[in-house]
């Protein structure tokens, strides 16, 4: 069973700050899932939300501020909104899975990976077109399919598209899904996974999934 840090390990350190991609390193992690959005000026920035409020000292759009306007708002932890070239260089090559959360995010997301040649990226997205755009720009990058309501018509996306596998809420898991998974070579990972007794039982289920989850800790020290 793979372990892969939400948001670096937002249990343990602010989500998408350096102090959480750190902290997951630190737990020995099988992969590390963040978000990247784009500002204003078209840098990809390692953030989830559209605004800044939840994290930050101050309530600002990201889309709305250039990379240099958003260095002026202070994270919660006393950082600073990263670059997704600035968390590829934190983490090195530790297997990360880059969730896009903007249209219009590929041509720059490629250009970052082109300075990193170390890196060892996926790509996940509930924007299927996005993950088109991956496929079609870098086939070799692996791509995961994100789907919220519909756990059986995300195989036929993942399919249709050639992604590598689904990202998939754990409530949603269930035995056809997984089968269907399987039948169809994809892989999956299920989030967002934190208490050990529901891993177990998940782990027993579905024994080939990978699990995402806020407290890397629990898992990878057992």
């Amino acid at each position: 069973m793979k372990i892969i840090g939400h948001r670096g390990a937002a249990g343990l350190a602010l989500e998408n700050s350096r102090a959480s991609l750190l902290a997951a390193i630190e737990q020995g992690v099988d992969a590390i899932e963040f978000d990247v959005r784009l500002t204003a000026d078209d840098h990809l920035v390692v953030i989830h939300d559209k605004e800044t409020s939840r994290v930050a000292t101050d309530k600002q759009t990201v889309r709305k501020l250039t990379l240099a306007q958003l260095r002026q708002v202070s994270l919660s932890n006393g950082e600073k909104v990263m670059t997704l070239d600035e968390a590829l260089d934190v983490i090195g090559t530790t297997p990360v899975i880059i969730e896009l959360k903007d249209k219009g995010s590929v041509d720059d997301l490629l250009l970052v990976l082109e300075r990193h040649p170390d890196a060892n990226p996926s790509v996940a997205s509930y924007q299927h077109d996005e993950l088109r755009n991956v496929r079609r720009v870098m086939p070799h990058v692996p791509t995961y399919v994100l789907e919220h309501y519909a756990p059986i018509a995300i195989i036929n996306s993942a399919r249709h598209m050639h992604a590598t596998g689904i990202g998939l809420n754990k409530w949603l898991m269930n035995p056809l899904t997984y089968w269907l998974a399987k039948r169809y070579h994809l892989e999956i990972y299920l989030y967002t996974v934190n208490g050990t007794a529901l891993a177990h039982v998940l782990h027993w289920l579905y024994p080939d999934v990978s699990l995402c989850t806020n407290r890397p800790e629990r898992f990878t020290k057992a």
